[in-house]
C-alpha cells in the first residue's frame, strides 16, 4: 500500500509498538487474528521496507520507523517519539492499541485527537520492571506515566491472570481480560538446524534460551551449570546489553566454546530452531515484582516444540506445571550443581519421551487459536 493510500485510509485498528514488530510474537499474533476476521490493521513500529513487504503479504499495513533496539532507552524513546508525532494527523483509525507501557502516551494522544477507542496491552507490570532494577527514578517516571494514561483507556488486557488481578487493585478497575503469550498451534516435528549451523555432533545435548539477553532471565545460571554438564551446549537466540557480560563469565569458567550466540531470528522462523533443541530454559529470577509474576511466551513455545522446560518455581509458571508436566521446576536459589542434576534428569531418553507426550497434550490447550475470541472481543 502506497503512503498516500495509507494516509487516506481509516483502519479498524492501529497498533503502536516501540520495538521491531517482526520479532514481537504477541503483536504479530494479535494483528493476524484481527486481519483473519476482517479487520483492517496498521502497525507503527521499528522496521524497514522488507518488514513492510512481509507484513503486507499477511494483509497488515506497517509504517516502519528507523531506530536502534539497543543503547540508552530514553534516547531510543525520544527518537521514536520524534518520528511518531508527525503521524498524528495522518494515521486514522477507529481504535489505537498501545502494545506496551512505553507506547501508552502515543496511544492516548492518537485516540484523543481522532476521538477513537484506546486499548492498552499491559504485557508486563510496568510499575515494577526487572530491567529497571536499581534505576528508581526511571521506574517512578514510567509508573506515573502509566497511572496517568490508564485513566483514559477504554480496555486493558494482560498476559496473565495474576497480572490482571494486580492491575485491578492498583488502578481500582475491573479485572482485565487475559491474552496469554501463546504460539499458534503446530504439530510436533523435530529439526536439526542448530546442529548443522554450529557443527555439533549427534550426541551433543542442546539447551536453548530465546528472548532478550538481560539480567534476571536466568541466563547466567545455565552458564554456571555448564562445568557440571558433559557434552552439552547452551544456545541463545536474541540480543541485549547483557550479552557481553555472559561472554566474559563463560570465558572465565572455561565454557565459552559451549555458549553459542545465534543472534536474532524472526518470530516466524524461531519455532523450527526451537524444535532443534533438547530442552528450553525459562529461569526467570524474582528480581522484581514483574518478573515474579512472569508467564513468558518462551515456556509455551518450548512446549509447542515438544521439548521440556527448566522453569523457575514462581507463582504463574508453577501453576502451569502443576496442571501439565511439560518441564521441571527449579528453585530460584538452586546451585549450579543442582541445576545440572535437574538438567541431566530431564534429558534421559525416558524423561524426554514423557515430556514429549505431555507437551503434545498441553500444546492443544496452550495455543494462540484457543484465545482468539478474546482478541476479537477487545476489538469490538
Amino acid at each position: 500500500m502506497a503512503n498516500d493510500q495509507i494516509f487516506d485510509s481509516r483502519f479498524d485498528v492501529c497498533i503502536i509498538l516501540l520495538y521491531t514488530v517482526l520479532n514481537d510474537a504477541r503483536t504479530l499474533n494479535i494483528a493476524r487474528t484481527l486481519v483473519k476476521h476482517g479487520k483492517s490493521v496498521c502497525i507503527i513500529s521499528l522496521g524497514n521496507d522488507a518488514a513492510r513487504t512481509t507484513l503486507l503479504a499477511h494483509g497488515i499495513t506497517l509504517i516502519p520507523l528507523a531506530g536502534e533496539t539497543q543503547g540508552r532507552f530514553v534516547m531510543r524513546w525520544l527518537d521514536f517519539a520524534r518520528q511518531v508525532f508527525p503521524l498524528l494527523f495522518r494515521v486514522k483509525a477507529r481504535s489505537y492499541w498501545a502494545a506496551d507501557g512505553y507506547s501508552l502516551p502515543f496511544g492516548l494522544l492518537f485516540s484523543a485527537f481522532h476521538r477513537a477507542k484506546f486499548i492498552y496491552d499491559s504485557r508486563e507490570i510496568y510499575s515494577a520492571l526487572g530491567t529497571l532494577q536499581g534505576r528508581a527514578f526511571t521506574q517512578r517516571v514510567i509508573a506515573a506515566m502509566e497511572r496517568f494514561c490508564v485513566r483514559f483507556v477504554d480496555k486493558i488486557f494482560t498476559s496473565g491472570q495474576l497480572d490482571s488481578e494486580y492491575l485491578a487493585k492498583r488502578f481500582g478497575i475491573a479485572v482485565p481480560k487475559v491474552v496469554m503469550n501463546l504460539p499458534p498451534y503446530k504439530p510436533h516435528q523435530r529439526f536439526n538446524l542448530i546442529r548443522e549451523r554450529f557443527q555439533l555432533s549427534a550426541t551433543t545435548r542442546i539447551l536453548v534460551y530465546q528472548g532478550m539477553i538481560f539480567h534476571g532471565r536466568g541466563i547466567m545460571k545455565v552458564v554456571e551449570a555448564l562445568p557440571f554438564l558433559t557434552d552439552t551446549v547452551f544456545v541463545l537466540f536474541g540480543d541485549g546489553d547483557y550479552a557481553d557480560h555472559v561472554r566474559k563469565i563463560a570465558e572465565t569458567l572455561g565454557v565459552s566454546h559451549r555458549v553459542l550466540f545465534a543472534g536474532k531470528v524472526s518470530y516466524d522462523e524461531l519455532s523450527i530452531w526451537t524444535a532443534s533443541a533438547d530442552a528450553g530454559m525459562t529461569l526467570i529470577e524474582p528480581i522484581s515484582f514483574s518478573y515474579t509474576l512472569a508467564l513468558p511466551n518462551k515456556l509455551f513455545e518450548y512446549c509447542m516444540a515438544g521439548i521440556p522446560s527448566l522453569v523457575s518455581d514462581l507463582p504463574a509458571m508453577r501453576h502451569v506445571l502443576e496442571e501439565h508436566a511439560i518441564g521441571r521446576l527449579v528453585a530460584p536459589d538452586a546451585t549450579p550443581q543442582e541445576l545440572a542434576r535437574i538438567i541431566n534428569e530431564c534429558l534421559t531418553p525416558e524423561a524426554k519421551t514423557d515430556f514429549r507426550i505431555a507437551c503434545e497434550q498441553a500444546s492443544k490447550r496452550f495455543c494462540w487459536e484457543a484465545q482468539e475470541h478474546i482478541v476479537l472481543e477487545l476489538a469490538s
